[in-house]
Order: C-alpha cells, then sequence, then structure tokens
C-alpha cells in the first residue's frame, strides 16, 4: 500500500505546481484539480481498505 502514499504524493505535488502557474500552457484550475483528486482518491482507498479489513471504520487499514 505504500504505492498509494507514493503515488497521493506524486499527484498532490503535481496539482500544486500547476496551481502555481509554474508549467506553460497548463490551466492552474486543472491543478486544483489533479490535487483534490488525489486527496479523495486517497481517503476513499483509505476508507474501503479499512471497512475490508476488519468491517469497522476504526482507522486500522494504513497505506
Amino acid at each position: 500500500m505504500k504505492a498509494l502514499k507514493y503515488l497521493s504524493y506524486v499527484g498532490k505535488l503535481a496539482g500544486f505546481i500547476s496551481a502555481l502557474n509554474v508549467i506553460p500552457f497548463v490551466d492552474p484550475a486543472v491543478g486544483v484539480v489533479i490535487f483534490a483528486a488525489a486527496s479523495i482518491l486517497k481517503d476513499t482507498v483509505n476508507r474501503i481498505g479499512d471497512l475490508l479489513d476488519d468491517g469497522k471504520a476504526n482507522q486500522s487499514f494504513k497505506s
């Protein structure tokens, strides 16, 4: 599950950099969407994994 952590980090970093308007020809709004999508995806996978882990939402699943 470390892959999820690294992919989320890369997605958030890419979104943050594009939101700062550093990358030419990339709209800053796209960076905000990328950042939000990476955050939502990580949280969703953690919650689903937590429920599949032991059937309870008790944060026992760590990615």
